[in-house]
C-alpha cells in the first residue's frame, strides 16, 4: 500500500490486486478496458472516496499525471480474482466457484464455455451471454452445507448443484447487475480457462490446418464452443462415469485427467504402430 497526501489529508492506494477489497476490485474492473486519463483517474477515485472534486480540481497537469500514475499497475498485472468468493444482487449471494474452478462440474464448465464463445463472437457478440456465463458459474451455497461439510464423504462443493433452467431464470435478474461485478466473474473463468488449457492440453489439441485448395472451405470445428459437450457424450456413450446426467455432474478436474490420460495413451500407442 502506498500513501500520496493531499491537502494534508492521507489517501491510500493499493499496489497489487491481492490488496483489494471485493467492492474495490469491482468498481475498478470496468475501467481494464482502456488505459486512458479518465480511467486512471476513475480508479483513483474509487479507491479513494476521500478525494474530492475541488481536491482533483487544484491539481495541476502534472500533478494530476502523478497521482493518476499510482494505479498505472493496474493494466500492467493481470487481473487476480482469487479474492473474490461471492457477490450479492437483488438479496441473494452468489458464490464464485474455486480458483481454476477446483470445485466445478463438468457441464457448467462445458456451458461457461459456449457462453463465453457468444459473448466474445467477433462478428455476432451477444451481450446477453455474460450474464449467462455469470449464472452457470455463480450459484448460491447449498441449503444443506453445514449438515454435509460434517460429513467425511463431503465433496467440498459449496455451491448448489448446476440446474440448467435455474441458472437461465437467474441470467435475467443478472441482467441489471454491475458491471464490474460481470467482468471479474469473467476474469475468474478465463484465468481457469488458461489454467486448464495448459494442464489438460492433450484434450485441448488443436486439429492440424488443412493446407492447399482445402484450407479455403475448412471452417474451425467447435468453435461455438460444443467441444466439451461432446465429449462428455461420448463419455455417457461409453458408460464410464454413468449416465449423461451423472457424467455431466462428474468433477470437472476428474473428467479431463482422464480424457488427457487416454489421449496420452492413445498418442503413445500410435507411435509404436507406425
Amino acid at each position: 500500500m502506498q500513501t500520496f497526501r493531499l491537502d494534508g489529508r492521507p489517501h491510500p492506494v493499493p499496489e497489487a490486486w491481492a490488496e483489494l477489497t471485493p467492492a474495490q476490485l469491482f468498481a475498478a474492473a470496468p475501467q481494464l478496458g482502456s488505459e486512458s486519463l479518465a480511467a486512471r483517474l476513475a480508479v483513483l477515485r474509487a479507491w479513494c472516496p476521500q478525494l474530492k472534486d475541488k481536491h482533483v480540481r487544484r491539481l495541476t497537469a502534472d500533478q494530476l499525471w502523478d497521482v493518476c500514475t499510482l494505479v498505472a499497475w493496474v493494466w500492467r498485472q493481470p487481473l487476480d480474482t482469487t479474492g473474490v468468493r461471492e457477490f450479492t444482487h437483488r438479496g441473494r449471494a452468489y458464490e464464485l466457484p474455486s480458483p481454476n474452478l477446483l470445485d466445478a462440474v463438468a457441464i457448467e464448465y462445458a456451458m461457461a464455455t459456449i457462453y463465453f464463445q457468444q459473448f466474445a463472437h467477433p462478428q455476432r457478440p451477444q451481450a446477453a451471454a455474460l450474464d449467462q456465463l455469470v449464472a452457470t458459474l455463480c450459484r448460491p451455497l447449498r441449503a444443506d452445507l453445514a449438515q454435509v461439510a460434517q460429513d467425511p464423504a463431503w465433496d467440498g462443493f459449496r455451491r448448489e448443484k448446476y440446474n440448467a433452467k435455474l441458472a437461465e431464470g437467474r441470467a435475467q435478474e443478472l441482467a441489471d447487475a454491475p458491471l464490474g461485478v460481470k467482468i471479474v466473474v469473467l476474469h475468474h473463468f478465463l484465468a481457469a480457462q488458461r489454467f486448464i488449457h495448459s494442464a489438460y492440453k492433450e484434450v485441448f489439441k488443436k486439429a492440424e490446418v488443412p493446407t492447399g485448395p482445402a484450407a479455403a472451405q475448412a471452417k474451425p470445428r467447435h468453435s461455438d464452443g460444443t467441444e466439451l459437450l461432446e465429449l462428455l457424450a461420448s463419455l455417457a456413450e461409453r458408460g464410464l462415469y454413468g449416465t449423461y446426467d451423472q457424467v455431466a455432474h462428474t468433477a470437472l478436474h476428474t473428467v479431463l485427467f482422464n480424457l488427457a490420460r487416454e489421449a496420452r495413451q492413445r498418442r503413445a500407442a500410435e507411435r509404436e504402430n507406425a
